[in-house]
């Protein structure tokens, strides 16, 4: 949800469908809700709307919602209290009928100011959303629940207290790694599964010797969950820009691999691609099989899924000292982890068996969600 012209539809479509964002400026004004169902560590759908859309035009109980992201344009300061308000409006009812709802707010737009204009614009939206969250007439959403007196002061300051503490700002922008880096926020908010997750990459980097451990969905590049160790954005941002350089080369190798078998030229160059994936930690080889590609997958996945076909690997160096390597789990989601160069030179077996029983414990977390 948002004001218009905020960049409702670009953060979602530049993530969730992969729309270059030389095209966000031919985006058209959004007219009707749009759905938009995506499939990672857990199904979701997500709804587009319009910017004069109202809670009563659901089509569906407002309470089937897990979250609201609202999205307001940096730029527009002019406009700020405006936007707010609706938000605010916006966010009491939507606790009133389901109090674990959860709320973020996309300050989008970011890349077009200075570093210290958007300190301020982030600072001046917290602080008015919070005087609007005191002041809000709670008295006239009575209807919405005769059981709680919403005249009581007592409630109201409990009402705005919660939100507060639980309401999420993110600055974000569609030309760098904050957008993504906030989507991952949203979807870890919506992950029950998350801290037996987080547990086992937690115990992996541990006893593995890494220094980080992402876990990513692939055709988004949206973090599902880390080690939470020494995270920092200048990380995260090196991490998501290898696994979307990386990807793009994914089809060639897939291409290749597809070879008719007469064709003996696709098959040699076929085999130097698996051994620079095995062998090269230089090289930026893929070893690629059947059950890697993520479009069209059914729900149950693991059902058709061939136990012992393997998995997309890869490991390239950075610098002298940094390596990163990539191993996928399922057909939605891989492994990204940063290490010392020698720690995957002298422990690259270990790591290997510690990653056998990474991978059985993530996929059995996701069978029994």
């Amino acid at each position: 949800m948002g004001s218009r012209k905020a960049g409702k539809s670009s953060v979602i479509k530049t993530v969730f469908q992969q729309v270059p964002v030389k095209d966000v400026p031919y985006f058209g004004v959004t007219q009707k809700i749009e759905k938009i169902n995506y499939d990672t560590i857990m199904p979701l759908q997500i709804w587009d709307t319009p910017s004069n859309f109202e809670l009563d035009q659901l089509e569906v109980p407002l309470s089937s919602f897990s979250t609201i992201v609202y999205v307001m344009d940096m730029q527009q300061d002019d406009s700020y209290h405006e936007a707010i308000l609706r938000f605010v409006h916006i966010m009491i009812r939507a606790h009133i009928v389901n109090p674990s709802m959860k709320f973020s707010v996309f300050i989008h737009k970011s890349e077009v100011l200075s570093e210290d204009y958007r300190g301020e614009n982030y600072a001046e939206i917290q602080r008015v959303v919070s005087e609007e969250l005191e002041d809000f007439p709670y008295h006239t959403l009575q209807a919405q629940d005769p059981h709680t007196n919403f005249s009581d002061i007592a409630t109201q300051q409990q009402i705005a207290n919660q939100l507060l503490s639980e309401l999420r700002f993110e600055v974000t922008s569609i030309h760098n790694v904050t957008l993504r880096d906030a989507w991952s926020k949203v979807i870890q908010g919506c992950m029950e599964m998350l801290p037996a997750v987080e547990a086992l990459l937690l115990n992996f980097t541990e006893t593995s010797g890494m220094d980080n451990s992402y876990l990513f969905d692939i055709k988004s590049g949206v973090v599902l969950a880390t080690d939470n160790r020494h995270r920092n954005d200048a990380t995260l941002e090196q991490v998501t820009e290898y696994l979307t350089r990386f990807l793009q080369f994914r089809d060639l190798y897939k291409d290749l691999r597809h070879q008719p078998d007469g064709e003996t030229n696709g098959e040699a160059i076929h085999a130097d691609a698996n051994a620079n994936s095995n062998g090269n930690e230089n090289g930026s080889g893929v070893d690629e099989a059947n059950g890697d590609d993520d479009e069209g997958e059914p729900e149950g996945w693991w059902d058709e899924e061939d136990p012992s076909a393997p998995w997309m690997t890869q490991s390239t160096r950075l610098m002298p000292n940094t390596t990163i390597s990539l191993w996928q789990f399922t057909p939605y989601i891989a492994l990204v982890v940063l290490l010392r160069t020698d720690t995957w030179q002298t422990r690259r077996g270990m790591i290997e068996y510690n990653l056998t029983f990474l991978r059985q414990g993530v996929r059995r977390i996701l069978m029994e969600v």
